[in-house]
């Protein structure tokens, strides 16, 4: 009679276990199919239907969707004005379930004061996380604040490093920061003229149409003592200046 029992209670113990699994089967392809609906619609941009099929994926914890609904706010693509607070919300969403990007961006937002009141030690935080998954922008937002001394004290030595580590992984930005350290710090640890050619090579030769990236090859000759181009190139990037650059951003590119 035992026996009989524990067969008994042993046979509903696993149809239990056997309903909750395939219940939690249906749940995720539910929340897949979701997922894929609300991608698809994204990419069709039918933004507002995409954004009803997000959020039903979003609700599920899917980090992909609350990605997308994060840019739906960001973008304005909902055509109803930018909401960097609605946004950042989704993307701190995101980024707790695990969302590389999205923690990048919440990173920029804390260092940006983007949808959030600024928070160097927040940004410090989340941008490690994405770096430390190789997202070559956080590394690169990681060496402002250090370059920057953005809530911690200046370090060129560990900007220079992370700025390394996206460089290696082709960010412009990183690429030019490199050339534009070697090339103009007072710092004789770090002013390293044949290293700011180094990194100067690196760029796509297109780029060096941008005024901002003529300034660092400027930068990269008078370190290499060729005053007569680096004057060329300034005056170069000076003409590209767009109308509306301010006239401090000009006073710094003609000093």
């Amino acid at each position: 009679m035992r026996r009989t029992k524990s067969f008994s209670w042993r046979l509903r113990s696993a149809l239990i276990a056997f309903t909750v699994f395939l219940t939690a089967c249906s749940d995720k392809q539910e929340s897949l199919t979701q997922l894929q609906t609300c991608e698809n619609h994204y990419q069709a941009e039918s933004y507002q239907v995409a954004k009803q099929e997000c959020q039903l994926a979003a609700a599920q914890g899917a980090s992909k969707a609350q990605w997308l609904m994060a840019h739906l706010y960001r973008y304005d693509l909902l055509g109803k004005g930018p909401d960097q607070e609605v946004a950042f919300k989704w993307y701190l969403e995101a980024a707790g379930n695990g969302h590389v990007g999205a923690m990048r961006e919440v990173g920029q937002g804390y260092m940006y004061e983007q949808g959030v009141a600024q928070d160097y030690q927040q940004a410090h935080s989340w941008l490690m996380k994405a770096a430390k998954n190789q997202d070559a922008e956080a590394e690169f937002s990681v060496g402002i604040l250090f370059f920057e001394g953005m809530g911690r004290n200046k370090d060129i030595g560990s900007a220079i490093n992370w700025f390394k580590r996206a460089a290696i992984k082709n960010h412009t930005m990183s690429i030019n920061n490199l050339a534009w350290v070697f090339a103009t710090s007072r710092n004789a640890a770090f002013n390293n003229p044949k290293k700011a050619r180094f990194w100067i090579a690196k760029l796509d030769e297109k780029l060096l149409e941008l005024p901002i990236f003529l300034d660092t090859k400027a930068a990269v000759m008078a370190a290499d003592e060729k005053f007569e181009l680096a004057i060329k190139l300034q005056n170069k990037a000076i003409a590209k200046l767009p109308a509306e650059t301010s006239e401090e951003q000009l006073l710094e590119f003609q000093k």
